[in-house]
């Protein structure tokens, strides 16, 4: 996989997981309608809060982990530069020189 096709998936990754969160967000129960719902409310709300926790600390750990992959990735690209450099300053050492 090309580097820059790695990096895309990534995004995507990041992107697709931070709209799960604000789907659960934008997903809260309306306003309890009467004191009889109250105690109904605050277990929905409890159960909602717990569950986007959940989200969210998945996703701070998937984030570490493409961050990780990511940083290795850039290494590999910059071990790659390096060799790429010194087989050119290499093969250019050699070259006869034109009168």
């Amino acid at each position: 996989m090309r580097p820059q096709d790695k990096f895309g998936q990534i995004k995507r990754d990041h992107i697709s997981g931070q709209n799960d969160v604000y789907s659960q967000l934008s997903n809260a129960p309306a306003q309890p309608g009467g004191a009889e719902d109250f105690a109904s409310f605050e277990v929905d709300a409890a159960n909602r809060r717990n569950e986007l926790l959940f989200s969210i600390t998945n996703q701070i750990e998937e984030t570490k982990s493409k961050l990780r992959q990511a940083e290795q990735l850039v290494e590999r690209l910059r071990t790659s530069l390096r060799e790429y450099e010194e087989m050119y300053r290499t093969l250019t050492k050699g070259k006869p020189r034109e009168k």
